[in-house]
């Protein structure tokens, strides 16, 4: 069916089938996930984690539309030697993030992570354009993503990623294209672009 194609697609956080959770509207401003620390406009609202159950307890999955439509998952601190999200099917094991890994390495630990989510054989996925960010004094990486998935619409979104003590943090925006992805194309980048590791002063003195 159409739908189940659908929901095939974007679960790249694997949707609960019978997930009907409603959303908790993200306040506009600053918002802040452990060290991380990014910059809300207007209209985005986060899912409740009943409805992304893949995602690690101190993620968030935040939406405009809905997340069969637009999502953007914020991913703090992930451990050297875990995967982005974690991984519920030891026979279909997410790949790991490791601390030493190179621009082009996040590039490609992304690609695996999205193609194993969406299932093997069911979408092509592919990331461009990568380029150095400063995420404030934190240097990291920007580049986009596409996917083409079995019986439903084209994806695009961007990803922004920065390690800083041996850990991972991520944001990563996907929606259906053209429409819901040309919508909200300039608000996700401006977000993942406001992001910043906040580093408490007690532990920036002793550095």
């Amino acid at each position: 069916m159409r739908k189940n194609g659908l929901l095939l697609a974007v679960s790249m956080i694997a949707l609960a089938a019978c997930a009907t959770a409603g959303y908790r509207q993200v306040l506009p401003g600053v918002n802040s996930l452990g060290l991380l620390q990014i910059t809300a406009g207007d209209g985005w609202n986060l899912a409740s984690s009943y409805a992304t159950p893949g995602a690690w307890p101190d993620s968030q999955t935040w939406t405009k539309d809905g997340l069969l439509l637009d999502r953007l998952v914020i991913i703090p601190a992930i451990n050297d030697g875990e995967p982005i999200f974690k991984s519920r099917d030891k026979a279909a094991a997410l790949p790991p993030f490791r601390a030493n890994m190179l621009p082009n390495e996040l590039e490609e630990l992304t690609e695996s992570t999205i193609v194993k989510l969406f299932g093997e054989g069911n979408a092509a996925v592919s990331t461009e354009n990568l380029r150095p960010w400063a995420f404030a004094e934190h240097r990291g990486v920007l580049f986009d993503v596409r996917a083409a998935v079995t019986e439903s619409p084209d994806y695009r979104g961007m990803v922004g990623a920065v390690i800083f003590d041996k850990k991972l943090y991520m944001i990563m925006f996907l929606a259906a294209t053209p429409h819901y992805y040309d919508k909200h194309k300039a608000d996700a980048e401006a977000l993942i672009k406001s992001a910043a590791i906040r580093v408490p002063a007690t532990a920036s003195s002793g550095s």
